[in-house]
């Protein structure tokens, strides 16, 4: 059995248990790991995102990352699909941004920087169209 395993049929903490088994000699088996070689594949060949991997196994996007590193790979990013066009037709429509935003999956947030990635005209503060156009600070 594993620590976590022992720990929730006992009621303890995983350290307590732990450090019970390091007081009596015992160690642990090496862990394996949990992103494959197979699961770097999948995001690198666009069937999954790498979130959606990580979220997959339970490990975090850095755990994806590290092992196709380890393998002497990359997984490179998506191009966004928030282009000039898809922002210029936001802009141009009478919609607030917020329902632009959820209609994309997107936040507000990630349009305001999406937005100044691609040079829309802003303000002397930095505030893009967009800002302008919510009455955003």
């Amino acid at each position: 059995m594993s620590y976590r395993d022992i720990a929730r049929v006992e009621g303890w903490d995983e350290k307590t248990v732990a450090n019970h088994c390091k007081g009596l000699g015992l160690t642990s088996q090496p862990r394996q790991p949990l992103v494959e070689f197979s699961d770097v594949e999948s995001a690198r060949e666009g069937r999954e995102t790498v979130r959606e991997v990580a979220v997959r196994l339970g490990v975090t996007i850095q755990a994806v990352h590290q092992c196709a590193y380890r393998h002497g790979t990359r997984i490179h990013r998506r191009p966004s699909r928030i282009t000039y066009e898809v922002l210029r037709e936001v802009i141009l429509s009478d919609a607030p941004i917020s329902h632009a935003a959820e209609g994309l999956g997107v936040t507000r947030e990630t349009l305001y920087r999406r937005a100044g990635q691609l040079g829309l005209p802003g303000d002397r503060r930095g505030r893009t169209l967009l800002r302008r156009r919510e009455g955003v600070a």
